[in-house]
């Protein structure tokens, strides 16, 4: 035990020997190359004064370190995170250049990274809403489609995944008042607000007597109506409003937060029997709250399992029809969204990744000038994990100011996304910076510390003490590795500069070539308003036919109008009327034999109105009424698929006549075709013109249409005089959705225009951190070699060949870094594919411009530094090698 004791003894007294020799030992290299330092500095032209400011800076302070370093024993972990605190503050305070670029770097990434993520992270306002699913019937093509009633009462009664399984008919209703207004119409399922777990803010629910045939007409307002419509009287519980020319009675308001999909502005029952419904009339959306414990999975699979029952039982109107279940949140957004959604956030990650790269070589940089000062360090007791913790610190205080300036930014991006209505969901939380996001804000300053200080807070300390003492001021040793790890942190900067420009200049092509899509008339001059007659005054089918014909007469009686007419659907449609048909004579299983098109109403005169030209036969005309041989006119896709070698004009179609005021279309009734006209992009200009069907409104009149007039001036003076013309005809109905038919193919398009200037503004930002990054290297790079370049010139290179030898440095990141680009741009595009449109996603022009400029802003990068090597004056550098 003794021996072990004098053999410890004897050990910490060696250790302590050695430990004070190597201080002697550093003192006295440290005081001699300080002496060098300063006589070199004085030798350049400097007082004494600042030559000795200089050296000492050089060196941190030698007295300072020995200081720290034997005070760090036996300290807390607080005391010495303040104290690394208080060293950081004044490092960063000491080089403000370098402190500046570093935060505004930081600051671009974590801002744009913090207003993508308020955008992208925003909850559902409902209850439990990872409970909430959306059910459609699947049609045989695979798109979605609301569900029949039928269907849903099957659903509803047969399920066992659902705690509640809950169905809405929207519709648009008229407001009676002045003036009257035609507001957003919901007709609910007695479990609907249960299923969604909300109560009125005034009133009450909904009573299971109230959904019965004959019991008394009840309503509850949305907030918003509320408010804007009846001042947000207090009162307004008991009292009665009309809607459709109809005496309801206000039970109740909903909240200020709850919302279904589109506005909802007046809520009331919807009563289904249990039989006499037609399963081709499909018109309910259907949601429902999944029990506890169920998973989406469970439920996809029953629905399937429900709706091949219903197709079993049902096959002449169900057969190939199918269940889709998705999460409400998606469903909500519309597809492509959560895709469009994920691909922006990504993008914004990658640039702060490309702004963490830049501040990790501006950190390996200023490393190097610090070598000496992290030696002593060392060599006096300090550990490689204390002075790593230390210069974590420094970049903490960093990653911090950059995240204060960062917020700034994401506050002023975030309050004019917030204004844009593109951006505006329903049912989820306002875009906005809250707790939540201040939290992330937060993270990524942490995630921003780490990845742009470990590794060179790391490497800094990876250094031969002795070595470093006794270098000289031009060289470092450990510059090589050091070296490789920025040139290779600018390599990966160009390469996720490369990807990032190639997804937004293929999102940029397909969004011109959008815009470039010929709808199929001329759509200048074009003003269109929407009309809903109220079923109960319009109910007689001579009434309604009786009012568009008396409108069209004074709306075409305008002096400023060329042409009018009404139409049940305007392109670009959000809602698309889809009904089968039955080519009359044919074997009903081939598949020639039937189809779905898209059923519309129009007036004669509506194809001359939009400029569209009759392919065969003839368009309506005002013999074309009821009593009068039943016709309809198809467009050129439904020709093409069901006529291909036979002249379509005589042949009839079975189509099922769809009646205003009930629920189930009537027995097949058979048309006669008696023209072809030009598609229509009718679903969006993205989406290929699907077959339509086109029945005249005086034969099957219906009460929702949009009149549309062709001026021979400015559209926006006619709105006044449209309006007047309405209430001329009917003083209650509204005239609501003004707006040209450039406008509506500009709304459609909204959502792409932001989300591509926002990947542009994105790409930018990367192309521009990683031409920074670059400069930076190769500006670092031409200094290390100043001897190098200044003996060159000595010995009488030519200034071309200095500046060929910096650009072919450059060009060489740029080779491996394009390469690595190229196969992540690919995999990229690949995944862009879905998305883009008229556009391939290895699109050679976008591939090549997007190379051409990242070579340029090589160049450019290189350039200034290849520059300044030749302005070198070899007699200035060479004086004290």
């Amino acid at each position: 035990m003794e021996v072990s004791v004098i053999s410890d003894l004897l050990y910490r007294l060696r250790a302590l020997f050695r430990r004070k020799s190597m201080e002697a030992e550093l003192d006295g290299e440290l005081r001699a190359h300080f002496a060098h330092q300063v006589e070199k500095y004085v030798q350049s032209g400097l007082p004494v004064e600042e030559a000795e400011r200089r050296a000492r800076l050089e060196f941190g302070g030698l007295d300072q370190v020995k200081e720290e370093c034997r005070d760090a024993r036996g300290v807390s972990l607080i005391d010495t995170t303040i104290q690394d605190a208080r060293y950081g503050l004044r490092m960063v305070a000491k080089n403000p250049g370098f402190t500046a670029v570093a935060v505004v770097t930081l600051a671009l990434g974590i801002g744009a990274d913090t207003t993508i993520f308020s955008v992208v992270w925003r909850p559902m306002r409902y209850h439990d809403p990872d409970r909430l699913l959306m059910v459609w019937e699947r049609s045989p093509d695979g798109s979605r489609s609301a569900v029949s009633a039928p269907t849903y009462l099957d659903w509803r009664d047969q399920n066992t995944c659902f705690e509640q399984l809950a169905a809405v008919h929207q519709e648009s209703v008229a407001l009676s008042g002045n003036p009257p207004l035609l507001v957003a119409g919901a007709r609910i399922t007695p479990n609907f607000f249960e299923t969604f777990r909300v109560r009125p803010e005034l009133g009450r629910p909904f009573s299971a007597a109230e959904f019965r045939p004959g019991s008394e007409r009840v309503a509850v307002l949305s907030h918003e109506v509320w408010q804007s419509r009846f001042g947000g009287e207090a009162d307004i519980v008991g009292k009665t409003i009309r809607l459709n020319g109809e005496t309801y009675v206000v039970i109740g308001v909903n909240p200020a937060d709850f919302e279904f999909g589109e506005r909802m502005d007046v809520w009331t029952p919807l009563a289904l029997p249990g039989g006499g419904l037609n399963r081709q009339t499909r018109d309910l959306l259907v949601v429902g709250r999944m029990k506890p414990g169920t998973t989406v999975a469970h439920a996809r699979e029953e629905m399937g399992t429900l709706a091949a029952r219903v197709a079993q039982d049902s096959p002449g109107t169900n057969k190939r029809w199918s269940a889709l279940v998705q999460n409400f949140k998606e469903a909500l957004a519309g597809p492509g969204v959560h895709l469009m959604l994920v691909l922006l956030f990504t993008t914004v990650s990658v640039v702060l990744l490309m702004a963490c790269a830049n501040v990790g070589n501006l950190l390996l940089t200023r490393a190097s000038t610090r070598q000496k000062e992290i030696a002593v360090r060392i060599a006096l007791g300090a550990s490689r994990w204390r002075i790593t913790r230390q210069l974590l610190v420094e970049t903490l205080l960093l990653a911090l100011m950059g995240g204060a300036l960062g917020l700034l930014f994401a506050f002023g991006a975030v309050r004019y996304l917030a204004t844009l209505p593109v951006l505006q969901a329903p049912g989820l939380a306002p875009i906005e910076i809250n707790r939540v996001v201040l939290e992330f804000a937060g993270a990524l300053c942490l995630a921003a510390t780490v990845l742009s200080g470990l590794v060179p807070a790391w490497r800094s300390t990876a250094t031969n003490l002795m070595e470093q003492v006794k270098a000289s001021g031009h060289t470092t040793v450990g510059d090589r590795a050091q070296s490789r790890l920025r040139h290779g942190l600018v390599m990966a900067e160009l390469a996720l500069s490369l990807a990032l420009m190639v997804s937004a200049g293929l999102s940029l092509r397909s969004f011109i070539r959008l815009t470039q899509v010929d709808p199929g008339f001329p759509s200048g001059n074009l003003l269109v308003a929407h009309l809903s007659l109220p079923a109960p005054q319009y109910a007689d089918a001579g009434r309604a036919r009786a009012f568009y014909s008396e409108l069209l007469e004074r709306v075409r009686a305008i002096p400023a109008v060329e042409n009018a007419a009404v139409s049940t659907g305007l392109p670009p449609m959000t809602f698309e009327l889809g009904q089968p048909f039955r080519v009359e004579g044919r074997d009903a299983a081939s598949p020639a034999a039937s189809g779905v098109a898209n059923y519309q109403v129009i007036s004669a005169g509506y194809f001359r109105t939009l400029g569209l030209t009759m392919l065969k036969g003839r368009g309506f005309t005002e013999d074309d009424r009821q009593g009068s041989t039943p016709v309809l006119i198809i467009n050129h896709g439904l020709a093409e698929k069901f006529f291909p070698a036979s002249d379509p004009l005589g042949q009839r179609l079975l189509v099922p006549e769809l009646i205003p005021g009930r629920s189930d279309p009537s027995e097949p009734v058979a048309l006669e075709i008696i023209g072809v006209v030009n598609d229509l992009k009718n679903s969006g200009v993205k989406e290929p013109a699907r077959p339509e069907v086109y029945i005249s409104y005086l034969q099957a009149p219906w009460t929702s249409e949009y009149l549309v007039v062709r001026s021979r001036s400015e559209t926006e003076p006619l709105v006044a005089a449209l309006r007047e013309a309405v209430a001329t005809v009917d003083p209650d109905l509204p005239l609501t959705g003004a707006s040209t038919m450039d406008e509506r193919f500009s709304t459609s398009l909204a959502g792409g225009r932001v989300v591509v200037a926002l990947m542009i503004i994105f790409a930018v930002m990367a192309l521009s951190m990683g031409t920074v990054g670059l400069y930076g290297v190769i500006a670092y790079s031409a200094t290390q070699r100043t001897s190098e370049f200044a003996l060159r010139l000595a010995l009488g290179a030519p200034c071309r060949e200095i500046l060929r030898l910096v650009v072919k440095g450059a060009m060489r990141l740029l080779l491996i870094g394009g390469v690595l680009g190229m196969a992540l741009a690919l995999a990229v595009a690949r995944v862009l594919g879905s998305l883009l449109f008229g556009v391939g996603p290895y699109d050679p022009v976008t591939f090549t411009t997007v190379l051409l400029v990242l070579v340029a802003a090589v160049l450019a990068a290189s350039y200034v530094p290849a520059r300044r090597a030749t302005k070198v004056d070899p007699m200035v550098a060479l004086r004290h090698e």
